[in-house]
């Protein structure tokens, strides 16, 4: 049976130059039959539908990026749902370049073929959060912190829909969710925030209650009041400043 070989050439900084560079140049000389993804985070946001069609396959797939919990998350928001006995997960993260190496060539195929590549939006660092629903209550907290619209509160759920108007390297709204269901799979520092499999539910619980203090103060609820109560003045400052862009275009034509 084939193998196919995804690859994202992650567009952060959380992989190191080195282990990018040998994961290339062994496709490129061994002609494996890869799909290489200039930006997974960013291709989940912009690209949908590819994404859907490049990970909707029966063939055993080894999909090489950052942490699995992350890339499952992130194909969850694609709208791709990433259980699926065919596809196994290679962490860069956590992984040599020699044991990324053994990994590829115990798993790819022998026959060459035909490698694509998949580019992200230019200039979009992709960063943004994606929610990981085992582990979500739907309090909304994320909702009411973030002053630029990237949640949406439903009745029982928080959706991320606007991950564009996320704020580079703004990881506070996860730094703050009381059951570290947020994710940003380029956070640099690692951890639960970067999607980590691996999550210290004791070091997780005390670092959250030291950065509530830190980022809302003694009174959380006030204070993520005050932020919703921000947050609908910016909405209304933007339709005001579209309104009279409007106007004034009217005007001119």
């Amino acid at each position: 049976m084939n193998k196919k070989v995804l690859y994202c050439n992650c567009g952060g900084e959380i992989v190191s130059k080195e282990i990018k560079e040998s994961i290339s140049k062994f496709l490129y000389n061994e002609k494996v039959d890869a799909i290489q993804i200039s930006d997974l985070c960013g291709l989940c946001v912009t690209e949908k539908p590819t994404i859907k069609k490049i990970f909707s396959t029966t063939e055993p797939t080894l999909v090489i990026a950052c942490h699995p919990r992350a890339v499952k998350k992130l194909l969850d928001y694609a709208g791709f749902k990433s259980d699926r006995d065919s596809l196994s997960f290679l962490n860069l993260r956590e992984t040599s370049v020699n044991e990324v190496l053994v990994n590829l060539k115990a798993f790819c195929n022998e026959e060459p073929s035909i490698q694509t590549e998949h580019i992200s939006e230019p200039g979009w660092p992709a960063w943004f959060p994606v929610i990981d629903y085992s582990r979500c209550t739907g309090c909304g907290q994320c909702a009411d912190f973030c002053l630029f619209g990237v949640y949406e509160k439903t009745n029982d759920k928080v959706i991320v829909v606007n991950p564009k108007g996320c704020k580079n390297n703004c990881p506070a709204c996860a730094r703050i969710c009381p059951h570290t269901a947020i994710i940003f799979p380029k956070f640099k520092q690692g951890g639960a925030i970067s999607g980590s499999n691996s999550i210290d539910e004791t070091a997780e619980l005390q670092r959250q209650q030291q950065d509530l203090k830190s980022i809302l103060g003694s009174d959380i609820y006030k204070a993520l009041e005050q932020r919703k109560a921000k947050r609908q003045s910016i909405i209304r400052e933007q339709a005001m400043k579209k309104a009279l862009e409007e106007r004034d275009n009217a005007k001119k034509n």
